[in-house]
């Protein structure tokens, strides 16, 4: 099919095939001449794969790549592989507790009107009757909690920057599923693989936290630096990685 046969039925416009292209997403099309191209069932199938986890996981591109060259036969994300573990690890680490009313956990700190926003950026999951899990509970008072340190909707945090750490999470979470269950599925069973899940979440989740903390205060010098660099001195150690956006 020619680029138009391929816009059409992808939806994708060709600036965007082409940026595709040009970062791996999408193999190169057969050149018929300087000016014309050929692409396939290959192409399509992948730009409506790049669509779904795009839009729908919100994956940056870089996992996508990743999702889209794995090998066919890893098995990784087949339900026959693992099939009780989350089921396992529910058990294990789901907050125990009655359901809440989101409404008044959040007129705690005055946050009440935040709720629609949090709901929309999938921060918590509301039932029809108002209430959250224990797990969202906690979510929504730690909110509080932030919003009493000055970390307020009314500055743009909840609306802003809550949408983007959920969508960070779900990049992370999706990385790191694909990476357990491919090294553990072959070699232990469910019990096995959530033992070793339980042990080890608690510690992975203090290493993401000392490397966040550790990226803030990089991200808060490189600022100063570029304000202010010293005499002579190289630009800052980001500078460079920062200057490009895809």
């Amino acid at each position: 099919m020619r680029m138009r046969d391929l816009e059409k039925a992808s939806g994708f416009g060709r600036e965007t095939i082409r940026f595709y292209i040009r970062e791996g997403l999408l193999p190169e099309p057969l050149r018929t001449s300087r000016n014309s191209a050929i692409y396939d069932e290959e192409h399509l199938t992948r730009l409506l794969a790049i669509r779904r986890l795009r839009d729908d996981r919100f994956l940056p591109l870089g996992v996508i790549r990743t999702l889209l060259d794995s090998p066919p036969d890893t098995g990784w994300d087949s339900p026959d592989v693992l099939p009780h573990v989350d089921r396992l690890l529910r058990a294990r680490f789901d907050r125990k507790g009655d359901r809440e009313d989101a409404h008044r956990i959040l007129a705690e700190a005055g946050q009440e009107d935040e709720l629609p926003g949090l709901v929309e950026k999938g921060v918590v999951t509301l039932a029809e009757d108002g209430s959250v899990s224990p797990r969202d509970a906690r979510i929504l008072r730690l909110l509080n909690d932030l919003a009493r340190q000055g970390f307020s909707g009314r500055a743009g945090y909840h609306g802003q920057a809550l949408g983007r750490y959920v969508e960070a999470m779900r990049w992370l979470a999706d990385l790191q599923v694909r990476e357990f269950v491919a090294n553990t599925g072959t070699r232990m069973d469910d019990r096995q693989a959530a033992d070793m899940a339980e042990k080890g979440l608690p510690l992975l989740l203090d290493l993401l936290g000392e490397l966040f903390v550790r990226e803030i205060l990089a991200r808060l010098g490189d600022r100063v630096e570029a304000r202010n660099p010293p005499s002579g001195s190289a630009p800052p150690r980001n500078s460079a990685r920062h200057s490009r956006r895809p």
